[in-house]
């Protein structure tokens, strides 16, 4: 059993699913803070084991490289298509076809009986389903797969791979949310985003499948459409759906891993460098996040400081009730039931009113007789949208520079939040739902980032080893290329040179750090 697994998320994921995905990414690089004296464990590859004296979990792979010279031209592979070479079209329609929304009907529910036989077999057995397959095949490094099983059950999706060749040539994805417009984001259900999972790790054992049996160039492509489907993922509207395309480049990180370590492999430097940085560009997405309050509570942008009558807020909180409702269950309310919803919102508004007037007079400086003079809902509605803002504000200026020069502010931005957050009081609620998850995510491009900074580093070191006779270079200063920075410090990755191998660490993120112990084959 693994130290820290987490189990799939098997319900239909909705935008409000966020903090949820979130805390999967925090519990994936922090779960190794546990008891103490665990032995390493072994995974796809992978020597996972417990640093006591730092608290984290390190990833170690032992890698056997094989020199190899850039390529000619040096820009014959490409993980994703130039600019020039990407068709305006909208990759959204054939990852919907990938996923057997429209004609595979049947092909889905196979699948279905031959996971739902798997999870039987593993209550029966007291086993995870992660150890029997097809769930257990997700970890096999490629020589250990089974080739003719796992065949015979691609063979099911044969359907898949044309249509996510085609997606990967598309320029953009556009599922049409029109999100100004929804009456409810909070709870906007994203089945499709979900689906794509499940996409992702179909192409991951077709690339692991393809690398076992020789198949370097077929391997190349998947690479390159996995990393093409998280790019296009990254321009939705939302963070969730964001975090799912890093998730996915994190998917084919590994098998990169297993494929650059075969002798045929080319050197795939200049591919990588290719990539845009980040990949996953959540420009968009964070600007979604950042107005996401007013988008769930449209009523909320009509809050100023004009003083306006007590009737107007009752009329206000009329307003607000159905943009509350579909959220009722999320409060143990009846949806059905505005009368409960309303009453709700009187006594929050009563509750809140001590702190929201300390906050205006003290934090926004407004004079005690103003606040005083306004009615009690215009008080704790102002105090809301005046706190999210200013604590948006600069939550979302540091999200503007890279992660190196933004994550030293980070726990200041939250320690300052915290404080104000006690003396605003339940006005400030909805800020500390949405805002303390984007450092979070920032924490995760950055990390994304961050393997692809290993792997180049690895293909660079090749090169290197290519140019002189197999040896491995003193410091990354000695390479042919630059080595990339380090997403996490914008500094050179960690290197270690032993004569014999050589160690590159990435630079540790909360609870997790991935050490590659490099070598070159014998050749003699």
């Amino acid at each position: 059993m693994k130290v820290c697994q987490i189990e799939e998320m098997r319900v239909t994921m909705r935008c409000s699913d966020l903090t949820r995905v979130m805390a999967v990414f925090i519990s994936a690089l922090s779960c190794a803070v546990q008891a103490t004296g665990q032995q390493p464990e072994k995974s796809g590859g992978w020597l996972i084991e417990q640093d006591e004296q730092d608290g984290i979990q390190i990833h170690t792979m032992e890698m056997t490289l094989h020199p190899r010279a850039e390529p000619i031209p040096a820009l014959k592979y490409h993980l994703i298509p130039d600019d020039f070479d990407l068709l305006d079209g909208n990759a959204a329609t054939y990852y919907l076809k990938a996923q057997g929304f429209f004609e595979q009907t049947r092909v889905r529910e196979r699948l279905s009986e031959i996971y739902a036989k798997t999870r039987d077999q593993a209550r029966t057995e007291n086993r995870s389903t992660a150890e029997l397959p097809p769930y257990s095949w997700q970890s096999m490094p490629p020589d250990e797969l089974p080739v003719k099983e796992v065949k015979e059950f691609l063979a099911l999706l044969s359907f898949q791979p044309w249509f996510l060749k085609e997606a990967a040539k598309q320029r953009y994805f556009d599922l049409d949310r029109n999100i100004r417009t929804i009456e409810s984001p909070f709870v906007y259900l994203l089945p499709e985003v979900q689906a794509l999972r499940e996409t992702a790790r179909m192409q991951s054992l077709r690339c692991r499948l393809a690398i076992a049996e020789g198949r370097i160039d077929d391997a190349i492509e998947i690479l390159g459409q996995q990393y093409s489907m998280a790019r296009h993922l990254g321009q939705d509207d939302f963070i969730v759906t964001t975090l799912v395309g890093l998730s996915i480049a994190d998917v084919a990180w590994t098998d990169v891993l297993h494929l650059v370590q075969r002798s045929e492999a080319p050197n795939l430097y200049w591919a990588f460098a290719s990539l845009p940085r980040p990949l996953v560009d959540a420009r968009y997405a964070l600007s979604v996040e950042r107005q996401f309050l007013y988008l769930q509570f449209k009523v909320l942008r009509d809050v100023d400081e004009v003083p306006r009558p007590a009737g107007y807020w009752q009329d206000f909180l009329d307003r607000l009730v159905p943009q509350l409702r579909s959220l009722a269950v999320e409060f143990g309310l009846n949806p059905d039931d505005p009368e409960a919803t309303r009453a709700m919102l009187v006594a929050y508004v009563a509750a809140a009113y001590p702190g929201a007037k300390r906050y205006l007079i003290e934090e926004v400086g407004l004079s005690r007789e103003q606040v005083e003079a306004y009615p009690t809902a215009q008080v704790v509605f102002l105090a809301m949208v005046r706190f999210y803002d200013a604590a948006g504000d600069d939550y979302f200026k540091w999200a503007k520079l890279p992660y190196y020069q933004s994550q030293s502010h980070s726990s200041r931005i939250y320690d300052s939040l915290r404080r104000k957050f006690d003396r605003i009081g339940w006005s400030g609620m909805p800020t500390d739902t949405l805002l303390p998850a984007v450092q979070a995510f920032q924490t995760a491009v950055a990390r994304s980032q961050q393997r692809i900074a290993l792997v180049q580093t690895v293909e660079a070191i090749r090169m290197y080893g290519a140019e002189n006779d197999g040896k491995l270079p003193p410091t990354l200063d000695d390479l042919p290329v630059p080595a990339p920075l380090e997403p996490l410090t914008g500094k050179p990755l960690d290197y270690e040179f032993h004569d014999d191998h050589a160690i590159l660490n990435g630079h540790k993120v909360p609870g997790l750090r991935y050490r590659l112990i490099l070598r070159f084959a014998d050749t003699k």
